[in-house]
């Protein structure tokens, strides 16, 4: 499994903001390119392996997981590789695809409406499941393993691809806070004056308040800050609109033929801004493809809107690193 987990490839994106004589680029973690096309994937494999061999995981003992998507698909993917049974919990809001692609791998799924208590109610129920059948709860809020899976192996692989260049910001979604914590922890030991950026939905205005929040960046944004996150180590939150997540992973998609999820759109922009800070590489990821999307806004027409960053932005090209 682990050839097909991690070691993701980078690139590099040429742009003009502002429409700016100036060039400038982005590097850019490709993490579609993992088994079941998302970041996920390499929390969910280090997790069950690290459980298992701690004996924590036992054989055929159950993983009951709260999620949004992406980690729920790639528990239920692994779960039935590694004969683990999966149970998932997700808000009936999310994309159609994911629900259906959490059923294609045989994980057993729970649907909680908005008006439920959304994705609070999804982990209460997922903990109640998992004293009531005995299930291993990953909980990727706040497992360590979570960070450290990506300080581990998503940092240590930027700084191996970046090479002698020197990273002077990184930028990435908060959603069970697990990238944005390892990676820039790493990198800091490498980079000490780095510039953290981290990416909130600016529809969020509720955050740990008991009322669901409506958004559309799935992945980020899940109503409550997570356990893992420490606030202390980021330089800048960039609140992103929806509208404009959405339109710049479409013009990804249609200008450069990169293909890739709402919160890639999302992270792209908060990295283009935070460059606005520094002359120095920025670096950000693409969590994951379009394909989890194709029933969503993501599939419309892109949206001419001038007042929106992103069609203040040229995508001119990239290359791989």
């Amino acid at each position: 499994m682990k050839k097909t987990i991690g070691e993701t490839p980078m690139i590099k994106i040429k742009y003009k903001y502002k429409y700016k004589n100036k060039e400038k680029e982005i590097y850019v973690k490709l993490e579609q390119y993992n088994l079941t096309g998302s970041i996920k994937d390499r929390i969910a494999l280090y997790i069950i392996e690290e459980t298992e061999k701690s004996k924590i995981l036992k054989e055929k003992m159950p993983i009951i997981e709260a999620t949004s998507g992406n980690t729920g698909i790639s528990f239920a993917a692994l779960g039935a590789k590694t004969n683990h049974p999966v149970y998932i919990f997700i808000p009936d809001f999310v994309s159609s695809e994911r629900i259906k692609l959490l059923k294609s791998y045989g994980a057993k799924v729970t649907l909680v409406k908005r008006e439920e208590g959304g994705f609070k109610k999804c982990i209460e129920l997922a903990d109640k499941l998992s004293k009531e059948i005995n299930g291993y709860r990953p909980n990727q809020f706040s497992n360590y393993l979570n960070s450290k899976c990506h300080y581990l192996k998503t940092g240590r692989e930027i700084i191996e691809q970046v090479k002698e260049e020197k990273i002077g910001g990184f930028v990435s979604g908060i959603g069970s806070g697990g990238t944005i914590m390892g990676v820039s922890k790493k990198l800091k030991e490498y980079y000490p004056n780095i510039l953290i950026g981290a990416v909130m939905p600016k529809e969020m205005p509720l955050l740990n308040k008991d009322i669901p929040t409506r958004h559309k960046i799935e992945g980020i944004g899940d109503d409550f800050i997570p356990e893992l996150l420490d606030q202390k180590i980021i330089n800048k939150v960039f609140y992103i609109e929806d509208e404009d997540a959405i339109n710049m992973a479409r013009l990804l998609s249609k200008k450069l033929g990169l293909g890739v999820g709402i919160s890639s759109g999302a992270n792209f922009l908060g990295a283009v801004l935070l460059g606005e800070s520094s002359n120095e590489i920025v670096v950000t990821i693409f969590p994951d493809d379009n394909k989890k999307y194709l029933t969503t806004d993501l599939s419309k027409p892109i949206n001419l809107n001038k007042n929106l960053i992103s069609n203040k932005i040229e995508l001119l090209s990239y290359e791989e690193i």
